[in-house]
């Protein structure tokens, strides 16, 4: 069973993941930065910002030519990217939760997941997507690389990239990895300072 996004193309690198990532975190950071609600900023000029932040990095990368196998197949606010050979594209939400609107494939996307797989390959009718996870002020606080098929993740993986300071993700693991905690002790608290009452009495 592929479990990392390299098992389902070679093109998805974990590099090239988290440099992608790394544009999400920092166009959201800069949108939250400048966000004023004293000037009339709400939820819908933020994620309008934060959109158009990490479509311009990701453009900005392309139209550099800073990294060879970033390519864009569609630069309009649907944005749709190539890493490699493989489309991709950006939403918010929770990688197991896709909209309508993030199913939807646009046909420069289709004609090039018919390119890149063969016609036996499962993997070829996923729909690839940066999931955003955020926080309550619009920051993000987790980037996930999902597969959708339908509103089924068959592919969810957690990028390792650092957020606020924290690495959050699982090198070369699944994110949804469970790990095993021993057992909490529990007891009951103590209160000092009755106890300490007591032994002045």
């Amino acid at each position: 069973m592929k479990n990392v996004p390299w098992e389902f193309h070679p093109d998805l690198t974990q590099e090239r993941l988290i440099q992608i990532a790394e544009f999400i975190v920092d166009g959201r950071r800069a949108a939250v930065e400048l966000h004023n609600e004293l000037e009339g900023d709400d939820g819908w000029t933020l994620g309008c910002r934060a959109f158009q932040f990490v479509r311009f990095r990701v453009l900005r990368a392309v139209d550099d030519g800073q990294y060879d196998w970033l390519k864009a197949i569609d630069r309009t606010m649907h944005l749709v990217f190539q890493i490699g050979q493989v489309p991709v594209r950006i939403y918010r939400g929770e990688p197991d939760e896709p909209t309508e609107r993030t199913l939807n494939q646009t046909n420069d996307e289709l004609n090039q997941l018919s390119l890149v797989f063969p016609d036996h390959d499962d993997a070829r009718d996923l729909a690839y997507r940066f999931a955003i996870d955020t926080d309550v002020d619009g920051s993000a606080l987790a980037i996930y690389f999902v597969g959708l098929r339908g509103k089924n993740a068959m592919l969810n993986w957690q990028v390792p990239i650092e957020i606020g300071g924290v690495i959050s993700g699982g090198l070369g693991r699944p994110a949804t990895e469970s790990i095993e905690l021993e057992a909490p002790e529990v007891k009951v608290r103590r209160d000092d300072s009755s106890e300490k009452k007591r032994d002045e009495n």
